[in-house]
């Protein structure tokens, strides 16, 4: 029976861990594609929207898919520049 509570316990503490992971991640990809949105376009009120709204502005998902591209290819350095 403890084994069983064991086991429930960290695989309950290991799900955690990864979607706080995910979590950080989206930041991170979000805060790259909107100050890279805003040097390129400026101020505009698609930057006040929450993410699946700003995923709608053609430019700015094009912006956001090379933010999870250089994750890919530079995540140390990505990770330093966006934390």
């Amino acid at each position: 029976m403890k084994k069983i509570l064991g086991i429930v316990v960290l695989g309950l503490a290991l799900t955690s861990c990864s979607e706080y992971s995910d979590y950080n991640k989206r930041k991170m990809l979000e805060n790259c594609a909107d100050e890279m949105f805003e040097k390129r376009m400026g101020i505009q009120p698609v930057l006040s929207l929450k993410l699946k709204g700003k995923l709608l502005h053609d430019y700015y998902y094009s912006v956001y898919g090379n933010c999870e591209d250089d994750l890919k290819t530079h995540p140390i350095r990505f990770k330093e520049l966006w934390k």
